[in-house]
């Protein structure tokens, strides 16, 4: 059985409405404080026009009961509790509101995080807002994993509320970007909270290179480089509300770790960040993702979007996967800052020749030992070695090359460099996932 009130009030007229979303969605707890989450929800509502649907789930322990001998509570008991409960947060709301807001209080049975998904899921809710209760270690642990359980689930965004964090003009707000279409849509669901005024920071976040590694300030420069140039991709996706600054920042360490530094360090007060479904379980039980490790550890609002099990991920990939064709000038400069990221990589190099007599090439399992255009011959070189003592050599050369380009994941990281050339075209595979 459902308790539901419902107070009807004027509404806040906005032109940023999006027509096709619903009400903003409070999970409140019956029994605790939301002032915080409930602050937050009235000023998202208010903002975009929304009415304010807040949903307290009332879970049953009769399962307990029997399991213990005991006999299960009477009906009517809970039906009581919850037209209590219902009567207590109306009034609550109602003070609360002051009449500037449409909401409505439903009081449910069932599981607690699937029945709260499923109301936001039939009203077409534009977002989840949950708290994430006290402040203490048991509070943080009890409500966070109720908060996390919610967006395990949930099929469109959840904003998590700290107890403390206050409503109101966000003036930095920060996505946590991976290039994936779950970080474009985090992206997306943030900017409708940013007004005129506001900065927001796309951050990547790359392994921590060894300072022992020769090569690593070479890796870094490139690494900056291919980032901006996935940034600018990022960017010309993104629909931006007039007056808000982006600006984008590459970090280095463990994701979690640096981003929490970098969003305490320049007063963050937002943090945004994509979920994706493609977890192993292992992952998911051992290692987690980055949105489940940015709500356990940071101390403000954070935004978690998931990642659409549909049609539009492979449309928003496609845009953020790299292809690249390098004018001829450029050759001999770029084939060494390719040759600097992937030196002694296992690799799989094949050669397709289209003559009458033609065929297909295929050497795999060597090491990238060098990679070279020489503009004086005019031809590209790749020298390939084995694991050997000795070590083995592959040399080859192809001449009168016409076109090489360079292919990169959603991610940035390179997959695949073609070539052509008269006699046909040549792919060096360097991406783990394809190689056997």
């Amino acid at each position: 059985m459902t308790t539901t009130a419902i107070q009807t009030t004027p509404r806040f007229h906005s032109e940023t409405r999006l027509a096709e979303e619903g009400p903003i969605v409070l999970a409140a707890k019956p029994l605790d404080g939301t002032r915080a989450p409930l602050a937050v929800a009235r000023w998202l509502a208010l903002r975009e026009d929304r009415s304010l649907h807040v949903i307290s789930v009332l879970e049953t322990n009769d399962s307990l009961a029997i399991a213990a001998g005991a006999p299960p509570m009477p009906r009517r008991y809970y039906d009581e509790e919850r037209t209590s409960i219902a009567a207590r947060m109306q009034g609550e709301l109602t003070a609360a509101l002051s009449d500037d807001v449409t909401f409505r209080v439903d009081v449910l049975d069932g599981p607690s995080a699937r029945s709260i998904v499923d109301v936001a899921h039939d009203r077409g809710a534009r977002l989840i807002v949950i708290g994430t209760g006290k402040h203490d270690s048991l509070g943080r642990f009890i409500y966070g994993e109720r908060a996390m359980q919610i967006v395990r689930i949930a099929d469109r965004p959840v904003l998590i509320v700290p107890r403390g964090a206050t409503a109101g003009f966000i003036r930095h707000a920060l996505v946590a970007v991976d290039f994936s279409p779950a970080s474009l849509r985090a992206a997306a669901a943030a900017l409708p909270m940013l007004s005129r005024g506001s900065l927001l920071t796309l951050v990547h976040v790359k392994p921590q290179l060894d300072p022992q590694d020769p090569h690593a300030a070479a890796h870094k420069t490139t690494n900056n480089g291919r980032c901006a140039e996935l940034f600018g991709r990022f960017i010309k996706l993104m629909h931006i509300p007039p007056g808000v600054e982006i600006e984008t920042k590459v970090l280095w360490g463990e994701p979690v770790a640096a981003i929490d530094e970098f969003a305490r360090r320049t007063d963050v007060s937002l943090i945004a960040s994509g979920r994706r479904q493609n977890y192993t379980l292992a992952e998911r039980m051992f290692v987690g993702s980055v949105s489940a490790g940015l709500m356990r550890r940071v101390n403000c609002p954070i935004l978690i979007v998931p990642e659409q099990d549909d049609a539009s991920a492979e449309e928003l990939s496609a845009p953020l996967t790299g292809v690249e064709s390098w004018t001829r000038d450029a050759w001999h400069d770029q084939l060494e800052k390719f040759f600097a990221r992937h030196r002694d990589q296992r690799v799989r190099l094949s050669v397709e020749v289209e003559a009458i007599r033609g065929g297909r090439c295929v050497t795999q399992d060597y090491l990238l030992r060098a990679i070279t255009f020489d503009t004086a011959d005019d031809r590209l070189g790749i020298m390939l070695g084995d694991r050997a003592p000795t070590q083995n050599i592959l040399s080859f050369r192809f001449s009168d090359v016409t076109e090489l380009i360079l292919f990169t994941d959603i991610g940035g990281n390179d997959t695949h460099l073609r070539f052509e050339n008269a006699s046909g075209r040549g792919t060096l595979t360097i991406d783990a996932t394809e190689l056997p």
